[in-house]
C-alpha cells in the first residue's frame, strides 16, 4: 500500500524546472500540435498537387497579388513561429534549392507519413518501432526506385522534350508550351560546355528579366547580361561591337570624401579666381583621365558608385559609354561574365584589365531602357521574359527555372523515372510484398508507409477530376501483374503506359523527395516534448540575475573556504607552540 501511494505521488508530482520565460508541452500534446498543423498545411497544398492542380493567390506586403503553383511560396505565408512550421519550411527550401521542383510532393508525403503515424500511435505502436520501420521502408523504397530507372540519352531529343514537358505540365496554365520547350531545348543544346563541363557554373548564373508587352512566345534567351540603364548622352551610338569594358568599384567624383587618389589635397575656395582655377583643374583632370582610358581600349565604363556628370559628358564626346550606380549583384555577375575584377584604385592605370564583349547595345523595350552586353560563349545567361501581365511572366519564370534545373540534372544523372504515379504505385506494391518478410509490428509500419506513398497518385487523380475509386484499383492490379510502367495520364484521365506516352519524373528530384520527407517524418516522430522560450527578454533577464546569484554564492563559498583555512593555520601554529 505504501509503495503504491508513493508511485501515485510521483506520477502526480510535477515540479517546476523551467523559469517563467519558458513553456513546455508533454508528449501527447506536442504530437497533437505537430500532426494537426502538418495536416492543416497539407490541406492547403493538396488542391495544388498534380498537373491539373489549382493555383493560389497570395497578396504580400507590396499588395501586388501573386498567382503561383509553387509550394515554397505558399508555405512562406504560414506562421513561422511554430517549430513544426519552421521544419516544414526548411523542407521545402531544401527541395527547391537542390532540385527546383517537387516541393509540394515532399510536403504532402511528409504529411501522409505523419498521418499514418498518428493512426499507429492510436493502436499503441511505440514511436521507436514506427521510426525504425520507416527507416527500413525508406531504404527499400530507394532500392525499388533504382530498379525502375530508365536510361536517358541526351542525343534523344524526344526524351529531353518529354522530361521538360512533364515539369511544365505541373506548373503552367498557358496551353501553348511548344515554343517554350523549344527555347529550353535550344538553351541546353547551345550551352553544353557551360552546363555540363564547367566547374564554376551555378544556377544563379541564369538571370531572369521580365518586361511586360508582346506575347509570352516572344520570350528569348540572351547570351550575356541585361542591366537597366539609360543612354547617358544622345550623341553616343546605340550599339558598339568588340567593346572593351572597364569595371570600377570606386566613385569617379573627387568631391566624395576618401577619394584622395583623385584629388590628394584639401582646398578651400573663397574667391572667383580660385573657383576658375579649380574648374580648370577639374576639366583637365577628367579630360586626361578619359583620354587615357580611351588609349587603353576602353569603350564602356560600368561603375558601382557615382560618376561626375562632367566626366560622363567628356567620355561621350570621345565615344566612351560611362554608366554609374551599377548594382553590387550586377557587378559581381559582370566580373564572372567578363573574366576580370573591378578596379578599386586609380593610383596605377597602366595595368588595368578590360573585359571584352562581342557587342553592347542600348534598347528601349516597352518603355524600359536596357543595356545589353552580349558574348557568344557566355558564362552568364539571361532570359528576357515577355507577357501581357506580370502574373503570367512570374509563372513563366518559375517554368524556365524548374524545367532547366530538372533537365540539367537529368542530363548529368543520365537517368529518368516513370511519371504519372507509376513509380509511387510500384514502390507501394513492392513494399507491401516486402512487408510479408516481417512477422512482427514492423509489418504494419512498412504497410502504412506503402499506403502513404500510394496517396500521392490518388491525389493526382482526384485533382484531375477523375474517380480514384475506379482508377486506383486498376493501378494496383496492373502493378501486381508486373506492369510497372502503368500510371495515370491526366490528359485522357486514364491508366496508360507512361513510358510509351513520354510521361517522366526527374530521377534526382524524386529520390530527394523520398529521402527528405521520410527523414523529417522520422525526426518529428522522435519528439516527445516541446520546450519553448516565449519571452526572450524575460529569459535573458532571468539568466542574468541567475548568473549574479551564482557569482555571489561562489564568492561566499570562497570566503568560507579561506576563513576555514586561516583557522586551521592558526590552530596548527598554536598546537606547534
Amino acid at each position: 500500500m505504501i509503495e503504491k501511494a508513493r508511485e501515485n505521488t510521483l506520477k502526480n508530482y510535477n515540479p517546476k524546472i523551467y523559469n517563467d520565460a519558458v513553456s513546455s508541452l508533454g508528449e501527447k500534446d506536442v504530437q497533437v500540435v505537430n500532426f494537426d498543423i502538418t495536416r492543416a498545411i497539407a490541406k492547403v497544398i493538396m488542391s495544388m498537387f498534380g498537373p491539373k492542380g489549382l493555383n493560389k493567390m497570395i497578396i504580400p506586403f507590396s499588395n501586388e497579388p501573386i498567382i503561383t503553383q509553387k509550394g515554397d511560396k505558399v508555405v512562406k505565408t504560414f506562421k513561422n513561429r511554430i517549430p513544426i512550421t519552421l521544419m516544414l519550411l526548411d523542407l521545402v527550401k531544401t527541395q527547391e534549392k537542390n532540385c527546383g521542383d517537387g516541393t509540394k510532393t515532399a510536403l504532402l508525403l511528409t504529411a501522409f507519413l505523419l498521418e499514418k503515424t498518428r493512426e499507429m500511435l492510436a493502436l499503441g505502436i511505440p514511436p521507436q518501432i514506427i521510426n525504425r520501420g520507416f527507416s527500413i521502408a525508406m531504404n527499400k523504397a530507394l532500392e525499388i526506385l533504382e530498379d525502375n530507372v530508365i536510361q536517358f540519352d541526351f542525343q534523344n531529343e524526344h526524351q529531353l522534350v518529354d522530361i521538360i514537358k512533364s515539369v511544365m505540365n505541373h506548373k503552367f496554365t498557358y496551353h501553348n508550351k511548344e515554343s517554350h520547350i523549344a527555347l529550353i531545348v535550344e538553351t541546353l543544346k547551345n550551352n553544353t560546355d557551360l552546363f555540363f563541363k564547367s566547374h564554376n557554373f551555378v544556377f544563379s548564373d541564369i538571370i531572369f528579366r521580365k518586361v511586360p508587352g508582346k506575347s509570352v512566345n516572344d520570350s528569348e534567351l540572351i547570351n550575356g547580361m541585361i542591366i537597366y540603364k539609360d543612354k547617358p548622352n544622345l550623341s553616343l551610338p546605340d550599339k558598339i561591337t568588340n567593346a572593351g569594358i572597364l569595371l570600377i568599384q570606386k566613385s569617379l567624383d573627387f568631391f566624395i570624401p576618401g577619394n584622395k587618389e583623385l584629388y590628394p589635397k584639401e582646398v578651400e575656395i573663397n574667391s572667383k579666381e580660385m573657383l576658375q582655377e579649380f574648374s580648370q583643374f577639374r576639366n583637365t583632370y577628367y579630360g586626361n583621365l578619359a583620354r587615357l582610358l580611351k588609349q587603353k581600349g576602353v569603350d564602356v565604363i560600368l561603375c558601382q558608385k557615382k560618376i561626375k556628370p562632367y566626366f560622363v559628358d567628356y567620355c561621350a564626346s570621345i565615344g566612351i559609354v560611362a554608366l554609374e550606380l551599377v548594382g553590387e549583384e550586377d557587378l559581381k555577375k559582370l566580373t564572372k561574365l567578363l573574366g576580370v575584377n573591378a578596379i578599386s584604385s586609380f593610383s596605377d592605370l597602366s595595368n588595368i584589365k578590360l573585359g571584352n564583349a562581342d557587342s553592347v547595345e542600348f534598347k528601349k523595350i516597352s518603355g524600359d531602357e536596357m543595356f545589353f552586353i552580349k558574348i557568344e560563349s557566355s558564362k552568364i545567361l539571361t532570359f528576357l521574359i515577355r507577357g501581357g501581365i506580370p502574373p503570367l511572366m512570374d509563372e513563366l519564370e518559375e517554368i524556365f527555372n524548374g524545367s532547366l534545373r530538372v533537365a540539367i540534372q537529368t542530363v548529368k544523372d543520365k537517368k529518368l523515372l516513370p511519371g504519372g504515379g507509376a513509380l509511387e504505385s510500384e514502390i507501394s506494391q513492392k513494399l507491401k510484398d516486402y512487408a510479408q518478410n516481417y512477422s512482427n509490428t514492423y509489418q504494419i509500419v512498412i504497410n502504412e508507409y506503402a499506403k502513404a506513398i500510394e496517396n500521392l497518385p490518388a491525389h493526382i487523380i482526384i485533382n484531375s477530376a477523375a474517380e480514384p475509386l475506379d482508377l486506383i484499383p486498376q493501378l494496383r492490379a496492373a502493378h501486381s501483374n508486373g506492369q510497372k510502367y502503368m500510371g495515370f495520364n491526366c490528359i485522357v484521365n486514364d491508366i496508360v503506359d507512361v513510358v510509351k506516352e513520354g510521361i517522366y519524373d526527374g530521377y534526382f528530384t524524386k529520390k530527394q523527395i523520398i529521402k527528405i520527407a521520410s527523414e523529417l517524418a522520422r525526426q518529428i516522430i522522435r519528439v516527445d516534448s516541446l520546450i519553448m522560450v516565449y519571452n526572450r527578454k524575460l529569459y535573458e533577464q532571468i539568466e542574468k540575475e541567475g548568473k549574479e546569484v551564482k557569482s555571489q554564492k561562489h564568492q561566499e563559498k570562497v570566503r568560507k573556504y579561506l576563513n576555514k583555512k586561516d583557522e586551521s593555520l592558526f590552530s596548527d601554529l598554536y598546537n606547534t607552540k
